[in-house]
């Protein structure tokens, strides 16, 4: 079984094109978006058309939360974030269709899965206790432990943080997926994260890919 797990789009269509393709050219049986699909790139509804029109499930990320609080509530609602990403939010509000709302909207925040062995798997954004607590590589079992409660997944699939690594930390093995469109950790290419599991058990990597940035 291997499958594909993909984060932080944040409106940039051509890279979220090309990770899909690379993802299936892969053999990956299945793609699974870890949310903010929305904000920094130009293309909102595009990308909301794109993962629905192909079937890829999706949770709801604290950008996509954020545009849709601008969308009903206005530019006040956002009054707390930097300027920048103040700008980007009401810029995507603004220019967001109704279609794209009502999928942002009925997005999940957080889906749960039983995997073969009856392994435990959890998606969230940030972290089980909201979609913009980030979990870093630092992260040590002491502190994931804080964050997962009383019944901790076997896997647990993340994003928000755009900084993708693999590491099991307290009997969890913890994946984040870094971002496809927006990546910011020193290295240009966007990332996503492949979950393996066969007879040898359950193993995450990241993949780095390129595309066509002109």
């Amino acid at each position: 079984m291997l499958v594909a797990f993909m984060s932080d789009i944040h409106g940039n269509l051509p890279a979220l094109k090309a990770g899909v393709a690379h993802a299936k050219a892969s053999g990956a049986a299945g793609i699974t978006c870890a949310g903010d699909l929305t904000g920094y790139g130009p293309f909102p509804n595009e990308v909301c058309d794109f993962l629905a029109e192909n079937g890829i499930a999706a949770i709801s990320g604290n950008y996509d939360t954020r545009v849709l609080d601008v969308v009903k509530h206005g530019p006040s609602s956002v009054s707390d974030m930097q300027k920048k990403k103040r700008d980007v939010l009401v810029w995507t509000a603004k220019h967001i269709g109704k279609a794209s709302r009502r999928f942002l909207a009925g997005l999940p925040g957080s889906i749960e899965q039983e995997l073969p062995e009856k392994r435990k798997l959890l998606i969230v954004h940030g972290s089980p206790v909201s979609n913009d607590d980030p979990i870093y590589p630092s992260i040590t079992a002491r502190g994931l432990e804080s964050k997962l409660g009383s019944e901790p997944p076997d896997i647990l699939v993340c994003g928000h943080t755009h900084i993708p690594f693999v590491k099991r930390v307290g009997g969890v093995l913890v994946i984040n997926c870094g971002s496809v469109g927006h990546p910011v950790d020193g290295d240009p290419r966007p990332s996503y994260a492949i979950l393996t599991i066969d007879e040898k058990g359950a193993r995450g990597s990241i993949v780095r890919f390129g595309y066509d940035v002109d």
